[in-house]
């Protein structure tokens, strides 16, 4: 990176508030400026944005597993902090890409990207680059939209337990697991099919499956 790039402001989030420190500190030492961006529940509450007649950074970085159980917290702390935003994540491609797309990410990345191949890409989008194909992304994006209308009615045990379920826990299992009745999985269970409109756990998990993206 030259001397006209080091003094380029980008913030860090991530769900992980040691991986943003990390992270935050090597592309400090890169010459980047660092601006540091709560993750909802770090302070307990949602994210303010930012601070009112402040300039946002040009770049923000987010790092996260983007699991069903944190992709809405990813997408309100994007959402709240708008600016151009690169997404490291080992979230399969999928709808769970589709739902970050759609709230202002402009390019994502594995996980495992190098830090020279992170800087590569901060300098890319400083120069204008950001989604390889337009109909590529709105597909994405509109592959969240059709499977959320679905998996957005289910409440958050319902959603863990079809987490659970997915990985090919049984009944007995989840209910151990989760320290309730099996009667109470049981009901859990018949609320997910009814609201996903399958007739099998094997269905749902199949359905769950398409959700976050697998093969």
């Amino acid at each position: 990176m030259n001397a006209a790039e080091t003094s380029v402001a980008i913030a860090v989030a991530s769900d992980r508030s040691l991986v943003a420190d990390a992270v935050g500190a090597a592309l400090a030492g890169s010459g980047l400026v660092i601006a540091r961006v709560p993750w909802p529940d770090e302070g307990g509450e949602s994210p303010p944005g930012w601070k009112p007649g402040a300039d946002p950074p040009e770049l923000a970085l987010m790092l996260c597993d983007l699991e069903p159980a944190s992709v809405q917290a990813a997408r309100l702390v994007v959402s709240r902090y708008p600016t151009r935003w690169l997404l490291l994540t080992d979230a399969a491609r999928g709808p769970l890409w589709g739902a970050m797309l759609e709230v202002g990410v402009v390019r994502i990345l594995p996980s495992s990207t190098t830090m020279a191949d992170l800087l590569n890409a901060v300098s890319e989008l400083r120069a204008g680059a950001v989604w390889n194909s337009l109909a590529d992304r709105e597909a994405l994006v509109q592959t969240w939209r059709r499977v959320d209308v679905q998996m957005s009615s289910l409440s958050g045990r319902e959603l863990e337990v079809l987490r659970q379920l997915h990985l090919g826990r049984s009944v007995r299992q989840v209910a151990e697991r989760n320290g309730v009745a099996q009667s109470t999985v049981r009901s859990q269970v018949r609320s997910v099919l009814r609201k996903l409109g399958v007739n099998s756990q094997l269905a749902a998990a199949a359905y769950y499956e398409k959700w976050v993206g697998g093969s």
